[in-house]
């Protein structure tokens, strides 16, 4: 997990320095390269969605986002989601993301955007085996989505909300032969955002 967020970073400020570098030449049209870099973090709430695991719980993530003009950016976030269970199962899992924004601004103050891109996750899991328990981890990559509104407080501090969707798919062959079926979790993120632009 640490290789893959010091990755994601690692792309995003290589992106802010070799688009800054190009910024120079470009020809000044309404699509040219304007780099910019900002941080932020967030809270909400998920809802899980899956025959063995049904309830609402929350999530907090950082993340960093590089810029190019003001309608496209790569996004890198750590998500920390919180623990959801069934009868055997309990699962807790992180993730880092790595996407594409496409953000259409509305005024000078508001604007809306979409992404998409790539999720790797680690789950560790306590499972109830009725004699004893056992813990074991879990990972994967899956594809996530996402839309939202931006709202510009202060020159350099922006809130946003935001919709993801991720997906979370286990074999019950990998969890514990005493589970029913797969796990195919889908989660529903919705949070609010402070994001801090240099």
């Amino acid at each position: 997990m640490v290789k893959k967020i010091s990755s994601a970073v690692l792309f995003c400020v290589c992106s802010s320095t070799a688009v800054g570098a190009l910024a120079q030449s470009d020809g000044g049209n309404g699509w040219r390269l304007q780099p910019e870099f900002s941080v932020g973090g967030g809270y909400g709430v998920t809802k899980l969605k899956d025959e063995d695991f049904d309830e609402d719980e929350a999530a907090k993530k950082a993340f960093a986002l590089v810029k190019f003009n003001e309608y496209i950016g790569v996004e890198t976030a750590y998500i920390d989601f919180d623990e959801a269970r069934n009868d055997r199962v309990e699962f807790d899992p992180t993730g880092v993301t790595l996407g594409l924004i496409l953000e259409a601004p509305i005024t000078e103050m508001f604007s809306v955007y979409a992404k998409g891109g790539q999720m790797w996750w680690d789950a560790d899991a306590k499972l109830d085996l009725e004699v004893a328990e056992a813990t074991d981890s879990f990972d994967g990559d899956e594809t996530f989505w996402g839309v939202g509104t931006k709202f510009q407080l202060t020159e350099h501090l922006d809130f946003k909300i935001e919709y993801e969707r991720f997906n979370f798919d286990i074999s019950r062959d990998e969890v514990d032969v005493l589970q029913s079926r797969d796990i195919n979790m889908d989660v529903d993120y919705a949070s609010a955002n402070l994001q801090f632009t240099f």
